[in-house]
Formats: C-alpha cells, sequence, structure tokens
C-alpha cells in the first residue's frame, strides 16, 4: 500500500473515491477471485454469530473514551464509549434504536445499521456474495482498489474498497440514502491488521462523516462466538425489562 496512512491522506482519497460511479461495471459473477482474496485474507467465510470488541476512541467533538461494541447481527448491536464528560450509548434491537436510552428516529436507526455491517463487514460481504454489486478496480492517486457494493435494504448500503492483492479491505463507505436522493456517507479507513482466533481484523480505524474527519478508534481485544447477554441491546431505562 504505497499511500500517506494519516487522516488527510485518507480524507483526500475517501472524498476522491466518492465521486467514482458504479455504471456499466460487471455482475457478482466476476467477483468469485476476489471474494476468494477476501476469504483467505480474514480466515474463514464462516460468519462470526457474535463479535465483541474493546478499546478506546478518540472524538474530535467529546474527546478519549474507552470503547465497546457488541454485535449479535445486523439488527442487534451495541456501541458504548465512556468519555470522562458521562457515558453514551446506541444500540439497535430489531426495528428499535436508541441514543443513551432515548428512543430514535428510523434515519438514526439506518446510520447505526451501517456501522453494525462493517463490524463484520468481510463475512457479511461473503454472506451476500449473490446480492453484491462489483464497482470495478479504480486507481486513486497511487492506490489501487477494487470497490464492491453489498445493498443493505432501499436506502442503505455499503461499499468495500479492497486491495486486490491481498483482499484486504482497507476502507469502507456506509452510505444512507434520504428521501429525494441526499445521502449521507460516513467513511472509515482500516489499518494495523491483526489476527485472533485465526481471524483478520484492523486495530486501527480512522472515521470520516460527510467529508469530514471526526476521530479514531484502537480496537484492543476481540471475541468471536461469545455469548452475549440480550440486556445489552436493550437501553438502561428504569423499569424497561
Amino acid at each position: 500500500m504505497r499511500c500517506g496512512s494519516g487522516p488527510a491522506s485518507w480524507l483526500r482519497l475517501l472524498l476522491a473515491a466518492a465521486v467514482l460511479a458504479f455504471a456499466g461495471t460487471a455482475g457478482a459473477g466476476e467477483l468469485g477471485p476476489l471474494l476468494e482474496r477476501i476469504e483467505r485474507a480474514y480466515g474463514t467465510v464462516t460468519q462470526p454469530n457474535s463479535i465483541l470488541q474493546r478499546g478506546r476512541t478518540l472524538s474530535h467533538s467529546r474527546g478519549e473514551g474507552t470503547l465497546l461494541r457488541a454485535y449479535r447481527g445486523a439488527e442487534r448491536f451495541r456501541i458504548e464509549i465512556r468519555y470522562r464528560s458521562g457515558v453514551e450509548t446506541r444500540i439497535i434491537d430489531g426495528s428499535a434504536a436508541w441514543q443513551s436510552s432515548k428512543p430514535m428516529s428510523e434515519a438514526f436507526r439506518g446510520a447505526l445499521i451501517l456501522q453494525a455491517a462493517r463490524v463484520a463487514l468481510p463475512w457479511n460481504l461473503l454472506a451476500a456474495r449473490e446480492q453484491l454489486r462489483d464497482g470495478g478496480e479504480h486507481r486513486i492517486g497511487d492506490v489501487r482498489l477494487h470497490f464492491v457494493e453489498m445493498p443493505l435494504g432501499d436506502n442503505l448500503r455499503v461499499v468495500a474498497e479492497v486491495d486486490p492483492e491481498s483482499g484486504r479491505i482497507l476502507r469502507s463507505r456506509g452510505i444512507l440514502t434520504h428521501l429525494g436522493g441526499s445521502e449521507m456517507v460516513f467513511g472509515t479507513a482500516y489499518e494495523d491488521f491483526r489476527t485472533t482466533d485465526g481471524r483478520l481484523y484492523a486495530a486501527v480505524e480512522h472515521h470520516y462523516a460527510m467529508g469530514r474527519y471526526i476521530g479514531r478508534s484502537v480496537i484492543e481485544s476481540v471475541e468471536y462466538d461469545t455469548p452475549i447477554a440480550d440486556s445489552l441491546f436493550r437501553p438502561e431505562i428504569p423499569g424497561l425489562i
């Protein structure tokens, strides 16, 4: 990978990638060799039943905090960040979504589904191979990436940007399309790849929202297929069972 790895370099590449169209690309059948490389890179085609990540995050708006992510599929997901100024939680449980115990809108839920999807992104891609859209290879500066689009519903999709040689996903874009056609784009750039229990993951993530760098996360531990209590997918509201 021949590119400056700082936030400014990644932001330039993310902005450039955002304007590239998928028009005229091949169908998902052309993606077989690339998906095989992704499978080899990430250790297995088997999708984990659960993922538990712990680490720390640095938000430009709130400072540094400890991070917990709990994933049990597309619609059971929790992010918990403990800042000095307080605890922020974001939760999906089926059709409902909360932020710090406050019920949230469908748009908020959609944005959180995009975050959940990328936690298990390589295995989600492999599981959805028949629905994938091939965006082809693109050279942005001196970086060559293969774009793969995964639809998540009528107004949600994720674009994985894959190193075609290693099979590693180096960036992703979660895209939420509003009524009327406007889009919200959430980007992530991945670095410092490590292996736990035979599965590859990125220990460093740089986060972007609507073309702006908003912070980074460092994943210090990952557990796959570990039991996660149902209570983690409920907001802390007195009297709620």
